[in-house]
Protein backbone atom coordinates (compact mmCIF):
# COMPACT_ATOMS: atom_id res chain seq x y z
CA UNK A 1 0.00 0.00 0.00
CA UNK A 2 1.51 2.97 -0.64
CA UNK A 3 2.17 5.56 2.26
CA UNK A 4 0.80 9.24 1.91
CA UNK A 5 2.62 11.59 3.44
CA UNK A 6 1.04 13.17 6.49
CA UNK A 7 3.23 16.63 6.59
CA UNK A 8 1.83 20.14 6.70
CA UNK A 9 2.50 22.63 3.89
CA UNK A 10 5.22 25.42 4.72
CA UNK A 11 2.17 28.02 4.97
CA UNK A 12 0.19 25.80 6.91
CA UNK A 13 2.95 24.54 9.29
CA UNK A 14 3.86 28.61 9.75
CA UNK A 15 0.35 29.33 10.58
CA UNK A 16 -0.02 26.84 13.02
CA UNK A 17 3.28 28.00 14.47
CA UNK A 18 2.11 31.48 14.88
CA UNK A 19 -1.11 30.10 16.42
CA UNK A 20 0.73 28.72 19.11
CA UNK A 21 2.98 32.00 20.32
CA UNK A 22 2.41 33.76 23.28
CA UNK A 23 1.83 37.12 21.37
CA UNK A 24 0.19 38.67 18.55
CA UNK A 25 2.45 39.21 15.47
CA UNK A 26 0.66 40.92 13.08
CA UNK A 27 -0.93 43.95 14.22
CA UNK A 28 -3.32 46.49 11.56
CA UNK A 29 -3.56 50.66 13.07
CA UNK A 30 -6.61 52.39 10.80
CA UNK A 31 -4.55 55.31 11.38
CA UNK A 32 -7.76 57.26 9.98
CA UNK A 33 -10.97 56.07 8.42
CA UNK A 34 -11.01 60.01 6.29
CA UNK A 35 -10.51 59.86 2.76
CA UNK A 36 -9.81 62.03 -0.37
CA UNK A 37 -10.64 59.85 -2.71
CA UNK A 38 -14.53 58.56 -3.55
CA UNK A 39 -13.94 54.65 -4.87
CA UNK A 40 -16.46 52.31 -6.38
CA UNK A 41 -15.06 49.57 -4.32
CA UNK A 42 -14.95 51.27 -0.82
CA UNK A 43 -17.34 50.31 1.92
CA UNK A 44 -17.80 54.31 2.92
CA UNK A 45 -19.45 54.36 -0.77
CA UNK A 46 -21.99 51.82 0.68
CA UNK A 47 -25.45 53.34 1.24
CA UNK A 48 -26.58 53.31 4.55
CA UNK A 49 -22.78 53.52 5.84
CA UNK A 50 -22.32 54.46 8.73
CA UNK A 51 -18.51 54.77 8.90
CA UNK A 52 -17.18 57.78 11.41
CA UNK A 53 -14.57 60.38 10.21
CA UNK A 54 -11.61 59.80 12.63
CA UNK A 55 -7.70 60.05 13.53
CA UNK A 56 -5.99 57.58 15.38
CA UNK A 57 -4.13 59.95 17.96
CA UNK A 58 -0.61 60.03 19.12
CA UNK A 59 -1.84 59.53 22.75
CA UNK A 60 -3.93 56.05 21.43
CA UNK A 61 -0.99 55.21 19.63
CA UNK A 62 1.56 55.37 22.56
CA UNK A 63 -1.10 52.36 24.31
CA UNK A 64 0.36 50.01 21.96
CA UNK A 65 3.66 50.00 22.48
CA UNK A 66 3.61 46.95 25.06
CA UNK A 67 2.93 45.00 22.03
CA UNK A 68 5.42 46.28 19.62
CA UNK A 69 8.88 44.31 20.67
CA UNK A 70 6.28 41.17 19.62
CA UNK A 71 5.26 41.95 16.25
CA UNK A 72 6.60 41.10 13.20
CA UNK A 73 4.02 43.27 11.04
CA UNK A 74 2.84 46.57 11.31
CA UNK A 75 0.00 47.57 8.66
CA UNK A 76 -0.94 51.22 9.13
CA UNK A 77 -4.43 51.46 7.41
CA UNK A 78 -7.90 50.54 6.99
CA UNK A 79 -10.76 52.15 5.57
CA UNK A 80 -9.27 55.41 5.23
CA UNK A 81 -6.01 56.97 3.47
CA UNK A 82 -2.89 57.08 5.85
CA UNK A 83 -1.41 60.35 4.28
CA UNK A 84 -4.23 62.30 5.71
CA UNK A 85 -2.84 61.64 9.42
CA UNK A 86 -0.42 63.91 9.89
CA UNK A 87 1.35 61.86 12.70
CA UNK A 88 2.10 58.70 10.76
CA UNK A 89 6.06 59.40 10.12
CA UNK A 90 5.84 59.59 14.27
CA UNK A 91 4.48 56.34 14.64
CA UNK A 92 6.85 54.31 12.28
CA UNK A 93 9.34 56.15 14.43
CA UNK A 94 8.51 54.98 17.50
CA UNK A 95 7.41 51.73 16.17
CA UNK A 96 10.38 50.76 14.22
CA UNK A 97 12.31 51.50 17.70
CA UNK A 98 10.72 48.94 19.48
CA UNK A 99 9.60 46.45 17.03
CA UNK A 100 12.07 43.60 15.99
CA UNK A 101 14.54 43.64 13.58
CA UNK A 102 13.19 41.23 10.76
CA UNK A 103 10.04 42.94 11.60
CA UNK A 104 8.15 45.45 9.00
CA UNK A 105 5.64 48.49 8.95
CA UNK A 106 3.49 48.84 5.83
CA UNK A 107 0.51 50.78 4.33
CA UNK A 108 -1.63 50.82 1.60
CA UNK A 109 -2.19 54.53 0.11
CA UNK A 110 -4.48 55.94 -3.35
CA UNK A 111 -1.00 57.95 -3.73
CA UNK A 112 -2.33 61.26 -4.27
CA UNK A 113 -0.93 63.10 -1.59
CA UNK A 114 2.59 61.04 -2.31
CA UNK A 115 4.95 63.90 -2.87
CA UNK A 116 8.55 63.79 -3.02
CA UNK A 117 9.05 65.07 0.02
CA UNK A 118 6.92 62.59 1.86
CA UNK A 119 8.22 60.04 0.28
CA UNK A 120 11.45 60.60 2.05
CA UNK A 121 10.11 61.58 5.64
CA UNK A 122 8.28 58.36 5.28
CA UNK A 123 10.91 56.06 4.38
CA UNK A 124 13.71 57.89 6.48
CA UNK A 125 11.45 57.20 9.16
CA UNK A 126 11.45 53.79 8.91
CA UNK A 127 8.82 52.74 6.01
CA UNK A 128 9.31 49.23 4.44
CA UNK A 129 6.32 48.47 2.31
CA UNK A 130 3.97 50.57 0.54
CA UNK A 131 0.87 49.45 -2.14
CA UNK A 132 -0.31 52.02 -3.94
CA UNK A 133 -3.71 50.94 -5.48
CA UNK A 134 -4.37 51.50 -8.96
CA UNK A 135 -7.66 48.92 -10.58
CA UNK A 136 -7.15 49.90 -13.96
CA UNK A 137 -4.38 52.17 -16.33
CA UNK A 138 -7.11 53.60 -19.07
CA UNK A 139 -7.78 57.36 -17.29
CA UNK A 140 -11.13 57.31 -17.61
CA UNK A 141 -11.71 53.78 -16.31
CA UNK A 142 -9.21 54.75 -13.20
CA UNK A 143 -11.67 57.65 -12.75
CA UNK A 144 -14.39 56.31 -12.81
CA UNK A 145 -13.48 53.50 -10.07
CA UNK A 146 -11.67 55.96 -7.94
CA UNK A 147 -13.44 59.00 -8.02
CA UNK A 148 -11.48 62.48 -7.54
CA UNK A 149 -8.34 60.16 -8.71
CA UNK A 150 -6.48 59.73 -11.44
CA UNK A 151 -3.84 57.78 -13.17
CA UNK A 152 -0.98 60.25 -13.27
CA UNK A 153 -1.06 61.03 -9.14
CA UNK A 154 -0.09 56.93 -9.23
CA UNK A 155 2.85 57.34 -11.74
CA UNK A 156 3.74 60.48 -9.71
CA UNK A 157 3.98 58.28 -6.54
CA UNK A 158 5.48 55.58 -7.96
CA UNK A 159 8.12 57.90 -8.74
CA UNK A 160 8.42 59.85 -5.91
CA UNK A 161 9.11 56.63 -3.87
CA UNK A 162 11.55 55.24 -6.13
CA UNK A 163 13.89 58.08 -5.66
CA UNK A 164 13.05 57.99 -1.92
CA UNK A 165 14.67 54.37 -1.68
CA UNK A 166 17.84 55.92 -3.48
CA UNK A 167 17.61 59.24 -1.88
CA UNK A 168 17.65 57.78 1.32
CA UNK A 169 19.83 54.68 1.31
CA UNK A 170 16.90 52.02 1.77
CA UNK A 171 17.41 49.42 -1.22
CA UNK A 172 15.26 47.14 0.63
CA UNK A 173 11.98 49.16 0.66
CA UNK A 174 9.44 47.04 -1.40
CA UNK A 175 6.74 49.12 -3.64
CA UNK A 176 3.90 47.69 -4.42
CA UNK A 177 0.41 47.97 -6.34
CA UNK A 178 -3.06 46.73 -5.03
CA UNK A 179 -5.65 45.67 -7.80
CA UNK A 180 -9.47 45.27 -6.89
CA UNK A 181 -10.80 43.09 -9.13
CA UNK A 182 -14.23 43.42 -10.66
CA UNK A 183 -16.27 42.29 -13.98
CA UNK A 184 -15.60 45.82 -15.50
CA UNK A 185 -12.07 46.04 -15.14
CA UNK A 186 -10.05 42.49 -15.31
CA UNK A 187 -9.41 42.61 -18.68
CA UNK A 188 -6.88 45.79 -17.52
CA UNK A 189 -4.96 43.39 -15.22
CA UNK A 190 -2.73 41.74 -17.69
CA UNK A 191 -1.49 45.41 -19.07
CA UNK A 192 -1.52 46.62 -15.24
CA UNK A 193 0.75 44.57 -14.01
CA UNK A 194 3.25 45.78 -17.36
CA UNK A 195 2.71 49.20 -16.23
CA UNK A 196 3.42 48.87 -12.87
CA UNK A 197 6.46 46.54 -13.47
CA UNK A 198 7.42 49.31 -15.70
CA UNK A 199 7.73 51.77 -13.28
CA UNK A 200 9.39 50.05 -9.95
CA UNK A 201 6.82 47.56 -8.56
CA UNK A 202 7.96 44.50 -7.11
CA UNK A 203 4.85 42.96 -5.80
CA UNK A 204 1.51 43.38 -6.72
CA UNK A 205 -1.90 42.06 -4.13
CA UNK A 206 -4.87 41.06 -6.34
CA UNK A 207 -8.11 41.01 -4.54
CA UNK A 208 -12.05 40.54 -4.79
CA UNK A 209 -14.32 43.65 -4.67
CA UNK A 210 -16.98 43.06 -1.65
CA UNK A 211 -20.07 42.40 -2.09
CA UNK A 212 -21.33 45.91 0.12
CA UNK A 213 -24.48 45.95 -1.68
CA UNK A 214 -25.80 45.04 -4.09
CA UNK A 215 -24.04 47.27 -7.00
CA UNK A 216 -20.65 45.41 -5.91
CA UNK A 217 -22.70 41.90 -5.83
CA UNK A 218 -23.18 42.77 -9.51
CA UNK A 219 -19.51 43.98 -10.49
CA UNK A 220 -18.12 40.61 -8.78
CA UNK A 221 -15.95 38.50 -10.86
CA UNK A 222 -15.18 34.88 -10.37
CA UNK A 223 -11.33 35.19 -10.61
CA UNK A 224 -8.85 32.46 -9.90
CA UNK A 225 -5.32 33.47 -11.34
CA UNK A 226 -2.85 31.29 -12.93
CA UNK A 227 0.56 32.25 -13.89
CA UNK A 228 -0.08 30.67 -17.26
CA UNK A 229 -3.66 33.01 -17.70
CA UNK A 230 -1.38 35.84 -17.09
CA UNK A 231 2.04 35.84 -18.84
CA UNK A 232 2.80 39.67 -17.82
CA UNK A 233 2.78 38.53 -13.76
CA UNK A 234 6.46 36.97 -14.68
CA UNK A 235 7.24 40.25 -13.63
CA UNK A 236 6.51 39.28 -10.18
CA UNK A 237 8.26 36.45 -9.92
CA UNK A 238 6.61 34.49 -6.71
CA UNK A 239 4.98 37.71 -5.57
CA UNK A 240 1.78 37.79 -7.33
CA UNK A 241 -1.33 36.99 -4.62
CA UNK A 242 -5.12 35.91 -5.10
CA UNK A 243 -6.60 37.38 -2.36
Amino acid sequence: MKKTSSKNSPTETGMFISALRDFPTKLFVETTTRCNLNCFMCVKQNRGSEVSEGDFSPELFLQLEAAFPNIEALILNGIGEPLLNTHLESFIRKAKKLMPVSGWIGFQSNGVLMTNLRAVSLIGAGLDKVCISVDAIVPEHFRKLRGGGNVEAVETALSALNDAKCMCNRPDVKIGIEFVAMKNNISELPATLDWAASRGVSFAIVTHVLPYDERHAGNMNALRLRRAEFPTAQAFPERLKDN
